[in-house]
């Protein structure tokens, strides 16, 4: 008996735990896991964290460098040489400017610069970087709320096909056993055999129609597999789907990307204006420099300075520049604005229908009643041979289509819950 016990409690803890393996949840959970434009975001927005290290080193830390030099300036016809170098030609000789060139240049020497007081301009190109990394993550939760409700949508489909398939197959079972009693009746003279005949060819037409569902749910579990980067492997059963309708939220997904896409623009303009900041640079160099190869190996020395920048004129661009962002920022509130009305327009819409869909699946669901109710009557009657097979094919048509009509409005409800959380976001 322990062992018994044992075996039954591990078969209801395997099955639990094979359920959770193709629920609704699971499949939501791998699509985000899986699909390749949310891994592009998050590698995008680590990349965005790099470019903070970048906006440092290049504004913030000492940039060195190298520069050789060997410049000759020759002279002609100096003193009677066709060429000379030298840096004091006769009159008559021809080269440039010897007070500019001084002959030559012999030069390697280690550079260094860095900016100095430019805090301002740093923060500005951070709170920039901030506002792009933002957006991404902004991005990936838009992605990952477009993809739960695509992932919902496929897994409500999917299992109606597959009510369909388990009731076409109730169908067809309560069909072969009345074809049994049929056979018998009609062997006792009660029924003719043309009514087994259409008993028979009604009980084929619903088993094509089985192997038709049985392909569409293998279709849509397909989709299902490619949205949720899943390999489709076997066929499962689905759960029934879980789907609870939220309740309105105070603050919307529009208004969190409305105030970055500000932010944005402010950062942008914030950062076009860094160019109208004064700029202090230091500079300094060691090396070899000489204008002569003649001693040149005295010719090692070091020298530094600042170098200060102020902007006077541009053109007017720094004004052009804050009149079109001006111009973006009024596009935003327009689209604000008319994304607010929308919105609610629509939970409002979402709402009316599932509360008229909730009143007529409880309708249909007395409905369906009744009809399974007339259903079990006329099985009696014909197993005494009292209704046609007609009647009794007939009544099974309108039971059949009553509840795939329920199938549809539950369908239906799900998809509407999803539509509303999806909006109410």
């Amino acid at each position: 008996m322990r062992q018994l016990a044992f075996w039954i409690f591990f078969f209801i803890v395997a099955n639990s735990l094979h359920a959770q393996e193709n629920d609704l949840e699971y499949f939501i959970a791998k699509a985000e896991e899986n699909v390749p434009i949310l891994l592009e975001n998050e590698n995008l927005q680590k990349i965005g964290a790099l470019q903070n290290d970048m906006i440092h080193a290049q504004n913030n830390a000492f940039q060195v460098g190298t520069s050789s030099d060997i410049l000759i300036a020759p002279y002609f016809n100096n003193n009677g040489k066709l060429l000379d170098i030298t840096t004091m030609p006769s009159a008559n000789a021809i080269g440039y400017d010897v007070g500019i060139t001084n002959g030559g240049l012999y030069s390697a020497q280690v550079n260094v610069t860095r900016n100095l007081f430019n805090k301002a301009i740093v923060d500005n190109l951070l709170f920039q970087n901030k506002m792009g990394i933002e957006a991404l993550q902004l991005t990936s939760e838009e992605i990952k709320n477009q993809l739960g409700k695509n992932v919902t949508d496929t897994y409500i489909l999917a299992y109606q096909i597959q009510l369909q398939e388990k009731f076409t197959e109730n169908i067809i079972e309560d069909l072969e056993k009345r074809l049994s009693v049929v056979e018998l009746l009609v062997k006792r003279g009660i029924l003719l055999e043309s009514d087994y005949l259409l008993l028979q060819v009604d009980l084929e037409n619903r088993r094509l129609e089985l192997d038709q569902l049985h392909n569409n749910f293998n279709n849509a579990y397909t989709q299902l597999g490619n949205l949720s980067g899943v390999e489709v492997i076997e066929f499962r059963v689905l759960p029934e789907p879980k789907i609870a309708l939220e309740t309105q939220m105070d603050s919307f997904f529009y208004e969190r990307r409305f105030i970055n896409d500000s932010l944005q623009l402010t950062a942008n303009q914030e950062v076009f204006e860094n160019q109208y900041k004064p700029q202090v640079q230091v500079y300094g160099n060691s090396g070899l420099n000489a204008v002569e190869l003649a001693n040149i190996e005295r010719k090692v020395g070091l020298s530094a300075g600042l170098r200060l920048t102020i902007p006077i004129y541009d053109g007017k661009q720094r004004k052009i520049n804050a009149m079109q962002n001006r111009l973006m920022y009024e596009n935003l509130e327009a689209y604000k604005r008319n994304t607010e009305i929308r919105l609610q327009n629509n939970l409002e819409s979402i709402r009316d229908q599932i509360t008229t869909a909730e009143k007529n699946l409880a309708d249909m669901e007395i409905q369906l009643g009744k009809q399974e109710n007339i259903l079990e009557i006329f099985k009696g009657k014909l197993v005494q041979g009292q209704v046609s097979i007609i009647d009794y094919l007939n009544i099974i048509q309108n039971y059949r289509l009553m509840a795939y009509t329920k199938m549809q409005a539950q369908t239906n409800l799900w998809l509407l819950y999803s539509q509303f959380n999806f909006t109410n976001w």
